[in-house]
């Protein structure tokens, strides 16, 4: 299958960049990151099975936020069910499921939301891969922390990508990405 979409020329690079293990993108509002970090998840998790763990602080501000950019850029791309009969038959479609909150490819790959407002749900979340904090000047530090010793799978590249727009130097973003002192 042939999917084209247009992209941003200072993005193309990162979309097919699966070199490093960490990757931060800092833009202001509009600047397209979300968008482009939810291709190149999408690009990836066609390409391979993978479990991709998408994080945001709050919970609740998930679907509005990250579900819903996953579910625009896949109707775009004319992927997208919400039909589970649909996703069983087709061999193309990406299944978007509300309850729970989960992107499931044919090929097995899965994406899975989860808030760090309930960090002990994702302590226990097997075989992820690829983790993805949006906004992530606004979780923990501890939190990161978390995730970085918690996640690991055998045998393939882990990857953490965060997405942040730009942060003061009390942030604990600038401090550990910036900050040589």
């Amino acid at each position: 299958m042939k999917i084209s979409k247009k992209v941003s020329p200072a993005f193309a690079d990162f979309l097919f960049d699966w070199y490093y293990e960490t990757y931060l993108l800092v833009g202001g509002y509009g600047s397209g990151k979300s968008y482009h970090v939810v291709l190149k998840l999408i690009l990836k998790l066609m390409e391979e099975k993978r479990t991709c763990l998408v994080v945001r602080e709050v919970f609740d501000t998930m679907y509005e936020s990250c579900f819903s950019l996953f579910r625009e850029i896949l109707e775009d791309m004319g992927i997208a069910t919400d039909d589970r009969w649909e996703f069983k038959r087709s061999r193309s479609k990406v299944l978007l499921s509300k309850s729970p909150m989960t992107v499931v490819f044919k090929n097995g790959s899965r994406v899975i939301f989860k808030g760090m407002d309930k960090p002990e749900k994702v302590k226990s979340i097997n075989d992820v891969s690829i983790v993805w904090l949006e906004e992530a000047s606004e979780i923990k530090y501890s939190g990161y922390e978390e995730l970085l010793g918690r996640i690991r799978t055998p045998n393939v590249s882990m990857h953490f990508i965060l997405s942040t727009n730009p942060v003061s130097k009390e942030n604990w973003i600038y401090r550990h990405f910036f900050s040589y002192l």
